[in-house]
């Protein structure tokens, strides 16, 4: 039994790619009734990064937000509950995200080289 353990946790060691060892970046970003905060994120090219939103009013109408660059499409923002999307971006530029509903709120990442 001992020897089957080991043998699994080599095989499931070495069989994790060679980013799998590297930390997520997180970045919190609000969504309040002046849109989000903060309105611009900076990223590295290929950079893993878990992206948390939490909607902290009523008064707004980003409920729900896409990042079309991502392929993240209709991501409901319940108030109070922060939601969280990883993503890695595969290009530098800019990449926008916005509300779902009519394109509003003007985020955008900012992904160096």
């Amino acid at each position: 039994m001992k020897e089957l353990l080991i043998t699994l946790a080599l095989t499931f060691t070495f069989a994790l790619p060679a980013w799998a060892d590297e930390p997520f970046r997180r970045v919190e970003i609000k969504v309040t009734a002046d849109g989000f905060d903060p309105q611009e994120v900076k990223l590295k090219k290929g950079e893993r990064v878990i992206l948390t939103f939490t909607r902290v009013t009523d008064d707004t109408c980003i409920t729900a937000i896409d990042i079309p660059a991502e392929n993240v499409s209709g991501l409901e923002l319940p108030l109070n509950k922060p939601v969280s999307v990883t993503i890695a971006p595969a290009k530098a530029g800019v990449e926008e995200f916005h509300c779902s509903a009519m394109g509003m709120g003007g985020g955008r990442l900012i992904i160096s080289g």
